[in-house]
């Protein structure tokens, strides 16, 4: 029978300039599990306060943890308190030469010194436990937390005992066992929910009691707000209403809720729900109408049609009716969005900010030939990107997106435009789904490549060098091999103050994913700064395992060279993707790079704004680079 456990860590801080008090926090998670286990299986909650939350005691509840665990367990591990950025100059990799995340242990008094839990410490610990029970969930309610490896530092130059002897006995331990589970390919089935980015800070309400972390607070909300029913929520829908309620309570975007991980999964199971590719719907403070979080850089256009994902339930039980949208208006980074049904919410928002939207239909759906019976057409027919294409096969030319044909008892679909491989399907139902997926797929691909190549034409505060491992710089139109490895290099300009950076790769096949899945609304990079995608702390360089490994996806079987896209954009905001990309991780390339140590950091702004929708981007920019992949 499994069970649920939950280690509950809070860290006090007596250090007057940033005093912290997490009983509060502690309080409300510890209430929350508490009422899921009255509607659901009762938690077996750890609680880790005080004196007892030193580096020490940390280390050692997590262990006890994981001696407890079994297979088809639900694990999770909360922290709230200090999250830090050092740069540990008189130490060798992998924790030296590095930023390295920690959260921070229990100080007595008031002065101040270095303790905590490192960034590969708590990956390794998380990843075992994963590797057990396939049912991790880590919820970090502290600054930098987005990932492991970013956000301001501070220099150490010299390493306490304990530092050192972690260090020396962690020489013993890297081996072939411990590098697949430091590298993120390694453990994609731990969730991690974020309590800002990784330039970003936390914050947290301070009263008497001491203080409330506002990820805590709003995600105990969102879970009561639906009754308490984990059956209905995803990580991904909990996620959005977290970032945008928590920017709707606050007034400003500072911090950015961040999720990695497997998103589709609802909370604290291994069931997933389908792929819905999803965007956040922000409402109007009053009356109908609001704003999605994603614009013209993301490829929205006048006259998309989205539906409404509204988890809330009448008064009767019922499943709400669904909300119809219609984008009216496109800004780089948001579009503007009116109902186009009778749902008259009077002064009250149309939704709680945060509900999902999907896509229903595109203003321009991309043509497929169809070679087949009615049924056939009638499915392409029903897609949000697709429709049959009518006129004379001989006539298509360019704009043909794909041809879909029936074969005997197998469908077979081939890319008209960007000659990615063919594809065979079954042609029940399930074939059927499958070709449209993948059709779907390249039409995401055709709107955002024709955004980011118009938009590459101008120039922009990035550039975006491409190397197969140690070797030169690749030029547009390389030939590389399956078994190959591709490290990817992105620089922003000095003049500017910062950029958020996404970078998606199109494999043979046509599909896209993320380079870097840990922060899925991009990366922001300093000016002046570079950063490369393809490398990891826990690998050995000499063993030829640094770099992203070129594979031939799934099922595809090419006989020649097949195109191999990767498309980079660039804003002063977040670039949600998720309605283009699978945020899948199982198929996202991530990285786990360390970034050189920066000169200055981004100045925290939190000035409040209006509730006018989505802060708007001043700039953006794009990069494309196209070649080929051999078998």
């Amino acid at each position: 029978m499994s069970r649920n456990h939950a280690l509950l860590v809070g860290v006090a801080d007596q250090n007057p300039q940033e005093p912290f008090a997490p009983g509060p926090s502690l309080d409300l998670m510890t209430t929350l599990l508490e009422d899921l286990g009255r509607v659901g299986p009762a938690w077996t909650v750890t609680r880790l306060e005080g004196p007892q939350a030193t580096r020490e005691g940390i280390l050692a509840a997590l262990a006890a943890l994981e001696s407890r665990i079994e297979p088809h367990d639900a694990v999770l591990f909360y922290f709230v308190g200090h999250g830090g950025i050092v740069e540990i100059r008189d130490l060798d990799p992998p924790f030296g030469g590095r930023p390295v995340f920690y959260v921070t242990g229990f100080r007595p008094g008031t002065d101040w010194y270095f303790t905590g839990v490192l960034d590969l410490e708590l990956s390794l610990i998380l990843s075992r436990m994963d590797r057990r029970c396939g049912n991790v969930t880590a919820i970090l309610d502290c600054c930098y937390a987005a990932t492991v490896v970013r956000g301001p530092s501070w220099p150490l130059s010299e390493s306490p005992e304990w530092l050192r002897e972690l260090a020396s006995r962690w020489q013993g331990l890297a081996g072939d066992d411990v590098e697949p589970l430091l590298h993120p390919r390694g453990h994609p089935g731990v969730v991690r929910l974020a309590g800002a980015s990784s330039l970003g800070k936390s914050y947290a309400a301070r009263s008497a009691e001491g203080h409330l972390g506002h990820l805590t607070r709003v995600f105990a909300e969102v879970l009561n707000a639906a009754g308490l029913d984990l059956a209905q929520l995803s990580w991904e829908a909990v996620a959005h209403r977290v970032r945008e309620q928590l920017i709707w309570d606050r007034y400003f975007e500072e911090q950015w809720v961040t999720l990695a991980g497997p998103r589709r999964r609802l909370l604290f199971s291994i069931l997933e729900v389908p792929p819905r590719h999803q965007v956040a719907f922000v409402p109007r403070e009053r009356g109908g109408g609001g704003w999605l979080r994603a614009g013209a850089m993301q490829g929205l256009e006048v006259g998309d049609r989205w539906q409404l994902l509204d988890p809330r339930r009448n008064d009767d039980e019922r499943p709400r009716s669904p909300v119809l949208l219609q984008v009216t208006a496109v800004d780089l980074n948001r579009a503007a969005v009116e109902a186009i049904d009778d749902h008259d919410t009077g002064d009250a928002p149309l939704a709680p900010p945060g509900t999902c939207a999907v896509l229903l239909g595109a203003s321009h759906r991309q043509p497929v030939l169809v070679d087949g019976p009615r049924t056939l057409r009638q499915a392409v027919s029903d897609s949000s990107w697709l429709e049959p294409f009518s006129g004379d096969p001989d006539e298509a030319g360019q704009g043909l997106l794909a041809v879909l044909s029936l074969r005997g008892d197998r469908l077979e679909v081939r890319s008209a435009g960007e000659n990615f491989a063919p594809a065979r399907f079954a042609s029940d139902a399930g074939g059927v789904r499958a070709a449209i997926d993948l059709m779907q797929d390249w039409a995401r691909v055709r709107r955002l490549l024709r955004v980011a190549e118009d938009r590459a034409a101008h120039g922009g505060p990035i550039t975006m060098t491409l190397h197969p491992g140690r070797g030169r710089a690749l030029e547009t139109g390389t030939q590389l091999h399956v078994g190959d490895r591709l490290q990817i290099s992105i620089s922003c300009s000095k003049e500017q103050r910062s950029q958020f950076v996404n970078v998606v790769l199109v494999d043979v096949a046509g599909r896209p994913t993320l380079v870097d899945g840990a922060e899925p609304e991009g990366r922001e990079i300093l000016g002046g700064e570079r950063v490369l995608f393809g490398l990891h702390p826990g690998a050995r360089p000499q063993r030829g395992q640094q770099g992203l490994e070129l594979t031939l996806p799934p099922g595809v079987d090419t006989d020649r060279p097949r195109p191999l896209l990767v498309i980079a954009l660039s804003s002063n905001r977040p670039i949600p993707l998720g309605h283009l990309v699978d945020l899948d991780p199982t198929r996202a390339l991530f990285r786990d790079k360390p970034r050189p140590r920066r000169a200055a950091s981004r100045r925290i702004g939190t000035e409040p704004r209006a509730r006018t929708g989505p802060e708007p981007c001043r700039d953006w920019s794009a990069l494309v680079w196209r070649g080929e992949l051999a078998p």
